[in-house]
């Protein structure tokens, strides 16, 4: 038998639980992810002032910014609509990264733009 078998393990191996700043860091990725997905449902590239938005159709520049920039000129109907799309995964249908996103994606609209 290989000898890496017969190692004891080590009391850090059986560490599973992450850490409070890695759980924030978390919490912002799925933040982003989801502010990111709520920009390309409202189509906010097009009017971006960044170059590589418009070059790929999607946000790629800061999206929490974008969005409360062009936030108040979208209607009521307009936002319930992309609320239902960014559940499905926006325009592209993106794959959940992680369980947080899973919450964050479904959170009220307005909860999560406060």
């Amino acid at each position: 038998m290989p000898t890496w078998r017969h190692k004891k393990p080590k009391k850090e191996d059986y560490h599973k639980r992450r850490s409070k700043d890695e759980g924030l860091a978390l919490i912002d990725a799925a933040h982003l992810a989801v502010h990111r997905l709520y920009c390309d449902a409202f189509g906010f590239w097009r009017s971006c002032e960044v170059k590589p938005c418009k070059r790929h159709r999607r946000c790629c520049g800061q999206p929490t910014q974008c969005l409360t920039r062009g936030l108040p000129g979208v209607p009521q109907a307009e936002r319930e609509r992309a609320e239902k799309e960014v559940i499905a995964g926006g325009p592209r249908r993106v794959p959940l990264s992680s369980h947080v996103e899973h919450t964050v994606r479904r959170s009220e609209f307005a909860k999560l733009v406060s």
